[in-house]
């Protein structure tokens, strides 16, 4: 089975709508969504809809997207996430505010475990960014792949390492054969808006057969998403990292 992994899409519809394309020549069975659907971008009803209507698809809750519910407040967020989410919480339909509090916080399939930012305080939302983190997301999970996102950033983390992608030093796709049975954490990187330094939508296949992990970028027409940012008023900075990947 072939598992395409992607999160943090942030209402960037160009964004996904690219990622889309591109996943659907990789003979792709089954896909996960690990959150974030909303926040900071322009098209947060339009991004629910089309993951709703992607076939095989399972979606997590992430925190802009309980945010944007008054389930968790927004007033702990940047300046920039507060205002975007206020403004989300105005354009959702009834309909995609349902969806998004159908969303669970955490999906358990075969070896692997499925979340937003980390196993043990799913709502918490603790980033797993340093050996703290990992050691009691490792200690919560008895799986041998844990899923997350959140960072916004491509990672291969291990009880001892952190392998982080470098996309600026490779071009084209990165591709891991797992040939032990060490226990992983691995963030699949953002469709909507990446933070390592490369513009380009980011998301993830799991090939289970043959334990490849595979990372492919997508270039997308992020000018037209940083217009639009404008248009709708948003946050003007928010745009301007679109652009640089930041």
């Amino acid at each position: 089975m072939r598992l395409m992994i992607f999160s943090d899409i942030h209402g960037n519809l160009e964004a996904l709508q690219s990622v889309f394309s591109d996943a659907d020549k990789r003979n792709i069975h089954r896909s996960i969504c690990l959150g974030d659907l909303v926040g900071y971008g322009p098209y947060p009803n339009e991004c629910i809809e089309l993951v709703k209507k992607r076939k095989n698809c399972r979606c997590l809750a992430g925190n802009h997207d309980v945010a944007a519910l008054w389930e968790t407040s927004p007033y702990g967020m940047s300046k920039s996430a507060q205002d975007a989410i206020l403004w989300t919480m105005e354009q959702l339909s009834d309909t995609n505010k349902k969806y998004l509090q159908s969303l669970p916080d955490r999906i358990d399939l075969f070896n692997m475990t499925f979340v937003h930012a980390n196993p043990y305080n799913p709502r918490g939302w603790r980033y797993i960014t340093d050996r703290k983190y990992a050691l009691r997301s490792f200690s919560a999970t008895s799986c041998q792949y844990l899923f997350i996102g959140h960072s916004h950033k491509p990672l291969v983390i291990t009880r001892k390492r952190f392998f982080s992608i470098d996309f600026q030093k490779v071009s084209g796709p990165q591709k891991i054969t797992i040939k032990d049975q060490r226990r992983y954490i691995i963030n699949c990187g953002s469709v909507g808006q990446p933070r390592d330094n490369n513009p380009d939508a980011c998301y993830l296949v799991f090939d289970i057969l043959s334990n490849r992990l595979e990372y492919y970028r997508v270039p997308y027409d992020s000018k037209k998403t940083a217009q639009a940012i404008r248009l709708f008023k948003l946050p003007p900075a928010t745009g301007r990292r679109l652009l640089k990947g930041t």
